[in-house]
């Protein structure tokens, strides 16, 4: 439920007392090696641990808990990681990450917050990262900026590595279905092995389909459908022994329904809404690339070179009524959003690094990336609209901005290791310069855009370990991040087309703990960042259907995570995570709301106020429980806490919890089970727009009626499914 500042109560509820049994957090197993399947369950459904020498904090989770029933897309990883929450965007397939107070924004300017990867391939943009996830290996999740590592690891957030099963020397894969309600079906199938001695190939593919949960009451239709199609195929060469070289060619097609953005001043409720506009969101991905990887005596090296094209076809009601014609006594027109998003991505990485010893280890790396990005944007006027000179005009009427930019970014990067076995103290240092150009060609009725610039940074990195003994390990780092400056694609003022870079420190303190003989592992870790040019996201009070970025001067955030693994018996198995984070806008002036209101009008200062769309803690526990005659059952509880719909600060989601529970039987390379997603069926927004300053006289005012537009989460699924290896 979404509340206002001055109504707050009932604010800690059920997902404190989560918070409380969460303490604990996860730090734990490391075989994440493809192997045969032996029959036996994972023993947890959360498996995380860093290596003992890390000097940051690292998250794993096998790829055995993602399956049918469980984790299946990107934003679903949020079940398992501390202080790291995912929403969804102007639509579910585009999702968005807040981590450690960093937070990215729903329209797909700026720079992302961390930096993502797929089998090496990366995805830097921020409108192409809603995958599907299927045949996963594991995902590998590295906080902190990570620039003298990779090539997309500038980001403060830090960077999300998820890698795929790979084909061995036998025949093997493994086959799934599952049906649930709503209509839901999903078929999985991956099979891979030896073509010859030197030659592997590997293939895998996904259906899913299932009706909506919201309901239009206009039609009586379930109006937010989606249907998933997606397919993997990857060929491992060896043609010697130091050489692996891996083909790579991916697609997904995403047919998706309505937008489900529920307006309180027209809409029954958050799944009961009025349209006379069904909408759609058609989204097309493919990805191309080649691995080359040598692995030598002395030294390793391997090289991505990867293309990707993400087009997006997203039509939406967007005067969010029934009602199909026009009421010019009234003002009322109605009007569809457009939104015609078409990325295309060359990158090309390089890394050379040592051999692994005991003394010094090094690697260098190289990146480029080039980015073009076409959009066509704005309103759809169907039966015309109210001119100020002539009218009442017939239509359809489009006010489209069309936008084209290009992206282009280059880095140099190196780190280190120095390590003292003696002592069991590892030193890490390292550097980066990235340059990163862009421009910009925009246009619409009013205005256009011709523009170009650039922004580089220096990055250092300075990290220790320090082994107590065999069973505690503290760490401490130090690192600087960057996200590139750039211009927004929507139909504003030539004035606010640009934003600058964003800078920030980066420090980090942890202590990993084994304890009972290595049935307990632990990690606890504070952190602390210092943002200078912070980007916002934020909404043009005079035309909501446009969007823009604009830098806050100085922002902070500081925060806690515990993460903990525990074998309580050979049958009971627990994992924890907790999250706490303050966030805050330090000195920050929306410029672009100022030149609406003028320089002596109030409500553009936002110093002060906490980072909106940061919850104040995330809290995640697992329990794996083996049961008599091959039966088991897993159980989830994840609890988001409060956070605010905007920089004011005066518009509050309340925090809430989700439960996931998982029953199964399985025996040799079988598995039968049922499952339930959301199984209270909590009532909660993953996301939300705030157009209540759409009053054209004082934007600045937020209305008392509102209008905050809410993306509701997922209705309770129940399902059954089965699954087979072989």
């Amino acid at each position: 439920m979404i509340k206002q500042a001055n109504n707050i109560n009932g604010k800690l509820r059920k997902p404190v007392l989560l918070t409380a049994a969460a303490t604990l957090s996860s730090l734990g197993q490391a075989g994440l090696a493809q192997e045969e399947d032996t029959g036996e369950l994972p023993p947890v459904m959360v498996i995380s641990k860093a290596p003992e020498t890390e000097t940051q904090s690292v998250t794993l989770l096998s790829g055995d808990t993602i399956t049918l029933g469980g984790i299946s897309e990107v934003r679903d990883i949020q079940t398992a990681l501390p202080n790291f929450t995912v929403f969804d965007a102007n639509n579910t397939r585009m999702p968005k990450f807040s981590v450690r107070g960093l937070r990215e924004n729903n329209y797909g300017s700026g720079q992302s917050a961390i930096g993502m990867y797929v089998d090496g391939v990366p995805y830097s943009d921020m409108m192409s990262r809603g995958l599907s996830l299927y045949d996963v290996d594991y995902i590998e999740f590295l906080r902190g900026p990570q620039g003298t590592r990779f090539g997309v690891g500038a980001a403060s957030g830090g960077v999300i590595s998820i890698n795929t099963r790979q084909p061995g020397s036998e025949w093997g894969g493994n086959a799934g279905l599952s049906f649930a309600d709503h209509n839901s079906q999903e078929y999985r199938l991956n099979a891979s092995g030896p073509i010859s001695q030197t030659l592997g190939v590997s293939i895998s593919g996904l259906y899913n389909d299932r009706d909506g949960f919201i309901k239009n009451v206009a039609t009586g239709s379930d109006i937010d459908s989606r249907e998933t199609t997606a397919g993997r195929l990857q060929f491992v060469l060896n043609p010697s022994d130091p050489w692996t070289l891996r083909l790579t060619g991916s697609t997904e097609r995403y047919d998706d329904g309505f937008m489900p953005a529920y307006n309180p001043l027209s809409d029954v409720g958050p799944h009961k809404v009025n349209r006379d506009f069904p909408g759609y969101v058609d989204t097309d991905v493919d990805t191309f690339a080649l691995t080359a990887e040598f692995d030598g005596s002395q030294y390793d090296f391997s090289s991505v070179t990867a293309y990707r094209s993400w087009e997006q076809d997203l039509q939406q009601d967007f005067d969010f009524t029934a009602i199909p014609v026009v009421m010019p006594q009234i003002g009322f027109f109605p009007v569809i959003g457009v939104s015609q998003p078409d990325v295309e991505q060359f990158s090309q990485e390089l890394n050379l690094s040592s051999q692994e010893s005991d003394t010094f280890n090094w690697a260098l790396g190289a990146f480029y990336s080039d980015r073009d990005t076409d959009n066509v944007s704005g309103s759809l006027y169907p039966q015309g609209m109210l001119h100020p000179l002539y009218g009442q005009l017939p239509g359809p009427i489009p006010n489209y901005t069309n936008a084209s930019m290009n992206d282009e970014d280059k880095a140099l990067y190196w780190e280190g290791d120095l390590l003292a076995s003696q002592t069991g103290v590892k030193i890490t240092a390292g550097l980066r310069y990235q340059d990163s150009d862009r421009s910009i060609n925009r246009s619409n009725s009013t205005s256009s855009v011709n523009a170009s610039d650039d922004w580089d940074a220096w990055l250092p990195k300075l990290g220790v370990s320090y082994a107590l003994n065999e069973r505690d390990t503290i760490f401490a780092s130090a690192a600087k991040g960057f996200q590139s400056g750039g211009f927004n694609y929507y139909g504003g003022t030539p004035e606010s087309a640009q934003y600058d870079a964003a800078e920030s420190w980066n420090y980090e303190i942890g202590w990993s703990a084994s304890w009972n003989g290595g049935r307990l592992h632990t990690r606890a870790a504070v952190f602390y960042s210092d943002f200078e040019d912070y980007q916002v996201y934020r909404l043009n009070p005079m035309n909501p259907t446009e969007a823009y970025m604009v830098n806050a001067s100085e922002a902070s955030s500081y925060g806690l995570e515990l993460e903990a693994e525990a074998a309580v018996s050979d049958r009971v198995t627990l994992s924890a995570a907790f999250g706490l984070v303050n966030a805050e806008f330090d000195s920050y002036t929306d410029s672009v709301l100022r030149s609406v209101l003028g320089p002596h009008a109030a409500g553009y200062e936002y110093g002060g106020n906490d980072i909106n769309f940061v919850p104040e803690y995330s809290a995640n526990l697992a329990a794996h429980i083996q049961l008599p005659w091959d039966l088991y059952t897993n159980w989830e509880v994840q609890g988001i806490g409060d956070y605010w719909l905007d920089e004011a600060n005066t518009a509050e989601q309340d925090a809430y919890a989700l439960v996931n529970a998982r029953i199964g039987y399985k025996r040799d390379n079988w598995e039968l089970f049922v499952y339930a997603r959301n199984l209270t069926d909590e009532d909660y927004s993953n996301n939300a727009l705030d157009l209540r300053y759409t009053d054209y006289s004082n934007p600045a005012a937020p209305r008392p009626a509102g209008m905050i537009l809410q993306i509701p989460g997922w209705e309770r699924t129940i399902g059954a499914g089965l699954s087979a290896s072989f």
